[in-house]
């Protein structure tokens, strides 16, 4: 007996399947998985912050992106939605494009002018000195139960970023020196996607298990102007016999990683 296969895509040309399928669909109909991209761009001196992300939703037909600016206390969102078919390889959603220049290394973040909020930009990602790395595989079944609610592959980069944002009718230019940049790219099946189906118990982050969450990528510049990186990866849901999760160490331009022991967050207000 046969089926019949999804759409044909560019992607199909090359020699890289990894299922008995087109790119058009994924290995498997769960409705959370999705692949995501998102980063920052940051001056240094905390005055100014672009916030972006794009996800696809590919069981779901759906791809949504945002794109933000903070100036201080004040913050400009930019939401965007469209239906996956019949572009899914195409990643740009309204106002909001995505683009990769050179895998693994470029990448160019653009927001359009817009009758939404008075932003815009318009930025290259630049990774080319530090590689990206992979982070350990997240796989956790239900809490208190036995179906697979995580199974998610994730890399994340540091790096330099260049071009210019506009806020409220005022261009500024973002050149390397004066500001980082950090990205991440992940897919597969994961928690938060869409409300909680009603015939499962709540995942993780239901308001009935809340759970405490540290992510990030750092960039640093050490006095003789080498590079590296720093990564760590934390998780610690607050109900008894759940034993935390963590990773990370410090990433170098050579692909090694030196990784931490452990880490113990002590959070304090000032």
């Amino acid at each position: 007996m046969s089926k019949v296969d999804a759409m044909l895509l560019p992607s199909d040309e090359g020699f890289n399947h990894q299922i008995a399928e087109t790119f058009a669909v994924v290995s498997q109909s769960d409705r959370s998985w999705t692949e995501k991209v998102c980063g920052a761009f940051c001056k240094k001196d905390g005055s100014l912050a672009i916030g972006w992300g794009l996800g696809k939703y590919t069981n779901r037909n759906v791809m949504d992106a945002y794109a933000g600016v903070s100036r201080d206390v004040e913050q400009w969102t930019v939401r965007a939605s469209r239906m996956l078919f019949p572009t899914p390889e195409q990643t740009t959603v309204g106002p909001i494009h995505y683009e990769v220049i050179e895998p693994l290394k470029k990448i160019r973040l653009r927001l359009e002018p817009n009758d939404t909020q008075p932003i815009a930009f318009d930025v290259i990602f630049d990774g080319s000195i530090i590689p990206p790395f992979m982070e350990n595989h997240e796989h956790r079944r239900q809490v208190f139960g036995f179906r697979t609610e995580t199974d998610l592959c994730r890399y994340h980069q540091v790096g330099r970023a260049e071009g210019w944002v506009i806020v409220d009718g005022v261009k500024h230019v973002i050149n390397p020196d004066e500001w980082f940049a950090t990205r991440d790219h992940s897919w597969g099946v994961r928690y938060g996607v869409g409300n909680e189906p009603a015939d499962v118990m709540p995942g993780i982050d239901g308001t009935m298990l809340p759970m405490h969450f540290l992510w990030s990528p750092m960039r640093f510049v050490r006095a003789d102007g080498s590079e590296y990186s720093i990564h760590h990866f934390y998780l610690n849901i607050n109900i008894p016999g759940f034993e935390y999760t963590f990773h990370g160490g410090e990433e170098g331009p050579d692909g090694i990683r030196k990784p931490f022991k452990g880490l113990k967050p002590a959070l304090r207000s000032n």
